[in-house]
């Protein structure tokens, strides 16, 4: 995953010049080669020689969004010059999280050269020192049973030599440490590891080998070999505990992965979706015999396996366990790709954190699981953008469902969980006890009501918001006055608002926040009435004792005012226009009226002393007209509400508006 940068360019390949190549092109360049959004290191300097081909690109200027590097600003050949000594190289991070283990290069899954992740890197481990204790420890992080079990530790390279950075030497394990990087060790800088490649032995083990060998029996005639087979209640629909045909015995499973469960759910004619359900709690059948004829399966490489036999079996001696092992093939969810919910919460807001993949619900790992991760599924889900609460310990419950992600990477702009980097099912492991889950805030303001459930906006159940969710109030003490509070900070009116106590407009599955509401009806608000505040782990379990309050209530009429409280806002807007304009309107026609009056007065005048003058009587109608247009350009000038003392808010700033302006 790493070497001196070469693009094909004009069908000539070409290196990069390390001048302005910094870790944003670095990524581009991972994210074309397939490696995941982990931060590179960039090799100035020929660092990874200067090669035989020209340098064909100078001064990088990648922003980090672009899909490949040539959509990247630059300067071309022969648009720059750059010296041999100065060719860009770089290193891509792997897909791994610091302190996770994995073994390589063995023939089954359970042994293998010991690989540890640091620094978003794989490396290995030197052999200096290497114990069963170490074993042991490499072989517990994997998952596997060590009690009653034998970690073999092998030294000399036994499964192999990667190509890849030596990390750690003289480990030293006590044995009860849950990880490898929990024990006493020396570590390696990256150019020393590598350095030691060359030099040193690696670590190797083999996991899950009985204390006592016993070998398994042979002749039996109760089945074919090969063919395998669920026992339980729900066997029929792709759930049960597994057994397997072996030598003519059926036996359960001590070990299984989910690459050898996918083939299991193949061979049972589950071939649509490759994602399965591995259970070791005996939730199928607890009687169930917990010796296996046999260690475990591997299935290698890329092959699509169709049946388990094609695969490696370690049949040495045979194994027990404390549960034998059940299976959930999935079936088809008709769900939208990369849609999320939460499961099995006490409120809406909480749950275990599941996602449609491939067609499918599937869980979280909690490995690797943090807050971020679980703010793009809480906005994902249109909730609030307050910070969630984690749990990465199925504190809601496992399911049933396949764990189908693990180690998300969400940076916290991302849309969707799909946005992020992550491990998808069959590239780890995850105990189910690890299954995440997460408590989302809502986006509401602290103290607001709203109604929600009934058929009209003017009804519903009673909610307000605290502690960033939207809760509800308990029907102890409510009653009509408590109801036209939340009429009018509603805008609605106070007059007709109607009590429920009876959960009429349903029941939401939230927290109850308050309960023993006492207004006196001159309030403005819900949150302003005195009331008994419940937390939210209080109200959880109240919920399921209380019936929650509901309201109805009444439109304003259009003039309707009240002198209960300083006026509601958004109905004094409403009452000013519509006043200013039946007030200037009545001033018009009084004005208009006096004129008239005066005009036909002003005639009987002339005509009385039998002298009327043309010349004044159109002078007169100019000066009605003239006054008339004033008068009405007067009413045009918008209304203008203005508290004392805001005027200093708005000095410096120049207010317009004309015939075309609306307020």
């Amino acid at each position: 995953q790493e070497g001196r940068v070469e693009i094909c360019v004009n069908q000539v390949w070409g290196s990069v010049c390390d001048k302005g190549c910094d870790k944003t092109d670095a990524h581009v360049v991972c994210q074309q080669m397939g490696y995941p959004e982990l931060e590179p290191i960039v090799f100035p300097g020929s660092y990874f020689g200067d090669g035989k081909h020209p340098i064909v690109y100078s001064n990088l200027k990648c922003g980090g969004w672009e899909n490949d590097i040539t959509e990247c600003g630059k300067d071309n050949y022969l648009d720059f010059s750059c010296s041999r000594n100065n060719v860009a190289g770089l290193l891509c991070g792997y897909d791994c999280k610091d302190g996770d283990v994995q073994l390589v290069g063995g023939t089954n899954k359970n042994e293998g050269t010991v690989e540890v992740c640091f620094d978003n890197l794989w490396g290995l481990i030197e052999e200096a020192g290497w114990t069963a204790n170490d074993a042991e420890i490499v072989c517990k992080q994997l998952g596997y049973e060590v009690e009653g079990r034998v970690s073999t530790a092998y030294g000399g390279s036994q499964y192999g030599k990667p190509a890849k950075t030596v990390h750690l030497t003289n480990v030293q394990c006590t044995g009860d440490e849950q990880s490898i990087h929990e024990c006493t060790q020396t570590s390696y800088s990256l150019e020393e590891g590598k350095n030691k490649l060359d030099m040193v032995e690696v670590a190797g083990v083999k996991c899950y080998v009985p204390t006592t060998c016993v070998p398994p029996p042979t002749g039996g005639t109760s089945c074919v070999n090969g063919e395998i087979k669920l026992t339980g209640d729900n066997a029929n629909n792709g759930e049960g505990v597994l057994q397997y045909c072996y030598k003519g015995n059926w036996s359960p499973f001590c070990s299984l992965d989910e690459r050898e469960a996918t083939v299991v759910c193949r061979q049972l004619g589950f071939v649509e979706y490759d994602s399965v359900s591995i259970f070791t709690d005996g939730r199928f059948d607890l009687t169930a015999s917990n010796t296996s004829l046999f260690e475990n399966f591997t299935c290698a490489g890329e092959q699509a396996y169709v049946s388990l036999s094609d695969c490696n079996l370690a049949d040495s001696c045979q194994s027990t366990c404390k549960n034998a092992i059940g299976i959930r093939c999935s079936a088809t969810a008709n769900c939208e790709e990369g849609a999320v919910r939460l499961k099995d919460g006490d409120i809406e807001q909480e749950g275990r954190i599941e996602v449609c993949a491939n067609n499918i619900w599937g869980s979280i790992c909690g490995d690797g699981f943090d807050f971020t991760d679980a703010y793009v599924v809480c906005k994902e889900l249109g909730l609030g953008v307050s910070e969630p609460t984690v749990y990465t310990n199925s504190y809601f419950g496992d399911g049933n469902v396949p764990i189908v992600y693990s180690n998300m990477g969400c940076r916290g702009y991302e849309n969707t969980v799909l946005e992020c980097t992550k491990q998808e099912f069959g590239t780890f492991t995850c105990s189910r006890d690890k299954v995440a889950g997460a408590v989302c805030q809502d986006a509401c303001e602290e103290g607001t009501t709203r109604l929600v459930g009934g058929r009209e906006d003017t009804e519903g159940t009673v909610e307000i918001c605290y502690f960033n969710l939207w809760g509800l109030v308990s029907v102890t003490g409510w009653n009509d006055t408590d109801a036209s509070v939340v009429c009018y900070e509603l805008g609605y009116s106070r007059d007709g608002a109607v009590s429920f106590i009876d959960s009429r407009y349903g029941k939401p599955n939230k927290t109850v926040h308050l309960s023993n509401v006492a207004c006196n009806g001159s309030e403005s608000a819900l949150a302003k009435c005195d009331a008994a505040h419940i937390l939210p782990d209080e109200g959880r379990e109240v919920y399921m004792h209380v019936n929650v309050a509901g309201v109805s209530c009444s439109e304003i009429p259009p003039s309707a005012t009240t002198e209960l409280d300083p006026p509601n806002p958004t109905i004094l807007t409403k009452t000013i226009k519509h006043n200013g304009f039946v007030v200037g309107f009545s001033i018009t026609f009084i004005l208009l009226v006096i004129m008239i009056i005066s005009f036909v007065a002003y005639l009987l005048f002339k005509r009385f002393k039998g002298k009327i003058d043309i010349r004044s009587l159109v002078n007169a109608q100019k000066m009605s007209l003239s006054f008339l247009q004033e008068k009405e350009e007067e009413d045009e000038d918008p209304i203008v509400l203005s508290n004392d003392g805001a005027d200093d808010e708005f000095e410096g700033i120049e207010t317009t508006c004309d015939d075309t302006s609306h307020d």
